[in-house]
């Protein structure tokens, strides 16, 4: 997918794939729930989930290891990198 922003007349496009491997990484930590846990975790003084912040430490674990390699695979954000969220 591509997006065309005009800036006085002139067209500038702009590939939506500049998405880096740390972007991909909050990407899955937002879509496990983990920052509405830490709130609450914050608010109330209730433990994050085991699962949850497991899953955390997984997630941060492979984008350090994705940004180490050298070239970084240009299918980083393929789900085979990357752990599955089983809470």
């Amino acid at each position: 997918m591509k997006f065309t922003v005009i800036e006085g007349g002139k067209a500038v496009v702009t590939a939506a794939e500049s998405m880096t491997i740390r972007d991909e990484a909050e990407r899955r930590i937002r879509a496990a729930g983990y920052e509405q846990w830490r709130v609450r975790s914050l608010a109330t003084g209730a433990p994050i989930p085991g699962p949850i912040q497991y899953l955390k430490m997984q997630i941060d674990f492979v984008a350090g290891k994705l940004e180490q390699l050298n070239p970084v695979p240009s299918d980083f954000a393929d789900d085979k990198y990357w752990p599955a969220a089983a809470y």
